[in-house]
């Protein structure tokens, strides 16, 4: 038998989102699979908890050998979820998806177990196609880079230069041997949403080289906190934390115009903080806003434009 595979399903308020996911997870060819559900305090979850678990045992095969229930009393936010089920893993690889979202296919736990085995890395990035709710494919994704070519020629620095301008990782798509998090801990929690982002930095900055598997592998479900071109609040909360914590201290690209850069950033992100709060804005600010940021409206329109342009020449309906 192959060694484990610890597969978290992570859920907030999307307690039906759980069984889609769990469809693909059992689906799964991989003879040694864990599986945890983590739960952040959803209300009603503990009424939704037998449905679950029937489904389960209705629908499991020989390879799940163990499952558990990780039902979070009290809301505490993305980050912290997700360190506590890693704390309840078994497996020496494990696999993190959300609720709606899923392997692309019933062999994508096989062929990142035996990427990992044959790399000996601690963490690799599968690809992802976004999933509308349509059905349509869209494999071209503001949040991440699809040129896995250009990606494995980096070096470490450049990975972490690349990182300071955007995270352009894909979250969902990831796989880690214990060993990663056993070397350099769980997830930072000074942020409450974004897990990923302060992480890769954060190993990044230790040396910590990044394999990729040139493979569509995950089904990302396009409804997330990141997926859409604005943000909401206590993202861009998180995201100033990140800027101000793990970018802005250390980033030296642009030499003695790095203070420049930092400027030119800091006010995208005040651009994407006055988009989060416009449904509370009054009509004098929104107008201000409106002025102050024009340049960041047309160059957010720009790109979306460009990556549904992208889109429609790769085509693709599921």
């Amino acid at each position: 038998m192959r060694e484990m595979v610890s597969v978290i399903i992570l859920s907030y308020r999307n307690t039906q989102g759980i069984y889609e996911t769990l469809e693909s997870v059992l689906s799964q060819k991989y003879d040694n699979i864990e599986l945890i559900i983590s739960d952040d305090g959803t209300p009603g979850f503990s009424e939704e908890l037998h449905n679950i678990e029937d489904y389960i045992e209705a629908k499991k095969n020989s390879n799940i050998k163990n499952t558990v229930i990780n039902a979070i009393e009290v809301n505490g936010g993305t980050v912290k979820n997700i360190n506590s089920a890693i704390k309840k893993a078994r497996g020496k690889y494990i696999k993190i998806l959300s609720s709606e979202d899923r392997f692309s296919n019933s062999d994508a736990l096989d062929k990142y177990v035996e990427y990992m085995e044959n790399t000996k890395g601690v963490i690799a990035f599968g690809k992802m196609r976004g999933v509308t709710r349509e059905g349509e494919y869209k494999y071209e994704l503001l949040s991440c880079e699809s040129d896995y070519k250009l990606l494995k020629s980096y070096t470490i620095e450049d990975t972490r230069n690349r990182l300071f301008k955007r995270n352009f990782l894909p979250a969902p798509a990831w796989i880690a041997d214990r060993r990663l998090f056993e070397e350099n801990g769980l997830f930072p929690e000074d942020t409450r949403l974004i897990e990923d982002y302060p992480y890769w930095l954060y190993l990044s900055m230790k040396g910590v080289k990044f394999d990729y598997i040139d493979e569509v592998l995950i089904d990302y479900r396009l409804s997330g906190v990141s997926s859409g071109g604005f943000y909401g609040e206590m993202f861009m909360k998180d995201m100033l934390v990140i800027y101000n914590k793990y970018i802005f201290p250390y980033d030296r690209r642009f030499g003695i115009f790095q203070p420049v850069y930092n400027c030119l950033k800091r006010g995208g992100l005040n651009f994407y903080m006055s988009a989060a709060r416009w449904d509370k804005m009054s009509a004098g600010r929104k107008i201000l806003a409106g002025i102050k940021y024009f340049p960041f409206f047309i160059l957010v329109k720009f790109q979306n434009f460009m990556n549904n342009y992208k889109n429609k020449r790769i085509g693709g309906k599921k």
